[in-house]
């Protein structure tokens, strides 16, 4: 019996991705495009290469511990070992199966390795009932396995949130992420668009944190279709869109986006500031060139009044045209660990550590510094993460705030602009938390800091 076709698919993913360093959500969509798959097929190659990568970590861990020498093992026999592992303990596919067909993955890459594939495989089968050895409720080391999540993030996540939020988070990362859009209203009003979507197939519902929201519940026929294509709506997390909302864009005022990336972010400040009269002066500010060009023809082929592109360096103002006075708003999304966002970017999991929260922290206070010198007084900046951890969020404000730079700052809750059903997120100080949850947004977090007038 030879490896089974979503096997295969799997396999070759896995191998691209590890090979290339690559991202898993290109890679897998080229793979699946090539083979022809029933949708059970594609369904099981999907979760096949998803889980793995989510998962690596674990596996290796438990893996080793059942082989005399761990580094002798070829990647792509190791890449075999680990899909099949992961069916014995996190899908419980039969043994019988899922070792056959690991025993036969690697056969087909190393014949002379089929023997200990065999051994290691059947002996992990043989314990798999008791995994993952111990109670996820009262030990951090087995919820950590039990989740495939490395030990130092949970550990982090149950002492800064809460064992329940830790738990939900875990389980979230495990799941595909939903797929929120945001209504472009530069190529098509909203009813227009919506009924675009719908054609495609999408099944777009209402969803937080305004009207220009919505959540689809037939992803597949969502990334096929027109709308996505043609730029009807966009593709940006739910709670992603809080950052450019917390800035209240209005006519006339000078925004700077620092960091705007491919300006989905600019595209919506524009946008709040068109829907309140007319448009803003923004400044869409990315070190990266290429990201500044894709930007600029982005703003153009959707036809964004209002913007000026830049390449620069947030750390030296002086690449920046900043106006007379200064800034009446800075968009500060900074870059982050990603910790927010690990269910859309798996790869991720394992390649990040405690380390990296610490490094984060200092770059982004650093550029919370430099960029709070650049706001008017009476202006205000949002700055916005996609991680989770405290250390890059609510330690950066406040670090900020006690500075002597941050003297001249208030903070300003942000409770106004996020609804109802997410003032759950909406911290005491008034910024925004969120945290992944299943059929949840992702984790953001969001402060506005207002800088004050001297006093008279």
């Amino acid at each position: 019996m030879s490896v089974t076709v979503a096997r295969s698919v799997a396999l070759k993913t896995l191998a691209a991705v590890r090979e290339r360093d690559a991202y898993l959500g290109p890679v897998l969509e080229t793979q699946l495009s090539r083979a022809s798959l029933s949708e059970a097929d594609h369904a099981l190659a999907t979760r096949l290469a998803r889980g793995v990568i989510e998962t690596r970590g674990t596996l290796d861990e438990l893996l080793d511990a059942r082989i005399a020498k761990p580094g002798a093992v070829e990647p792509r026999v190791r890449d075999a070992l680990r899909m099949a592992a992961y069916e014995i303990l996190f899908m419980r596919t039969p043994a019988r199966a899922a070792v056959h067909q690991g025993v036969e993955a690697v056969r087909r890459v190393r014949p002379q390795a089929a023997g200990l594939a065999n051994a290691v495989l059947r002996r992990l089968a043989d314990e798999a009932d008791a995994f993952p050895w111990g109670d996820p409720a009262d030990d951090m080391t087995v919820l950590a396995r039990a989740t495939g999540h490395p030990l130092w993030l949970v550990e982090m996540v149950a002492a800064e949130s809460g064992s329940v939020v830790a738990h939900r988070m875990l389980e979230a990362n495990n799941r595909p992420a939903p797929l929120y859009l945001r209504h472009n209203p530069f190529v098509a009003p909203f009813d227009d668009a919506i009924a675009v979507l719908e054609a495609d197939g999408a099944a777009p519902v209402p969803a937080p944190p305004d009207g220009l929201a919505v959540l689809v519940e037939h992803e597949r026929a969502a990334v096929r279709g027109r709308a996505l294509a043609e730029g009807y709506f966009l593709v940006t997390d739910a709670a992603a869109q809080v950052a450019p909302l917390a800035v209240a864009a209005r006519p006339g005022m000078t925004i700077l986006d620092a960091g705007a990336g491919r300006g989905t972010k600019t595209l919506s400040l524009q946008a709040s500031a068109i829907l309140a009269g007319g448009p803003a002066a923004i400044v869409s500010l990315d070190i990266h060139a290429f990201k500044t060009s894709l930007l600029r023809e982005r703003m153009d082929a959707f036809g964004v009044p209002g913007v000026a592109t830049v390449t620069g360096d947030i750390l030296t103002p002086a690449t920046i045209p900043v106006p007379d006075g200064g800034f009446d708003a800075v968009l500060l999304d900074a870059p982050c660990t990603g910790l927010g966002t690990l269910r859309r970017h798996p790869e991720q999991r394992w390649s990040i550590s405690a380390d990296d929260v610490t490094r984060m922290a200092e770059l982004q206070a650093r550029m919370l510094h430099a960029v709070a010198s650049l706001v008017r007084p009476g202006g205000h900046v949002v700055y916005s993460t996609c991680s989770v951890a405290r250390a890059e969020n609510e330690g950066v404000i406040e670090g900020f705030l006690w500075s002597p730079a941050g003297g001249g700052f208030r903070s300003v809750s942000i409770a106004d602009i996020v609804p109802t059903a997410w003032q759950h997120y909406v911290s005491s100080q008034g910024w925004f938390r969120s945290i992944p949850e299943p059929g949840g947004p992702d984790g953001h977090f969001v402060a506005r800091l207002e800088r004050q007038a001297p006093e008279a």
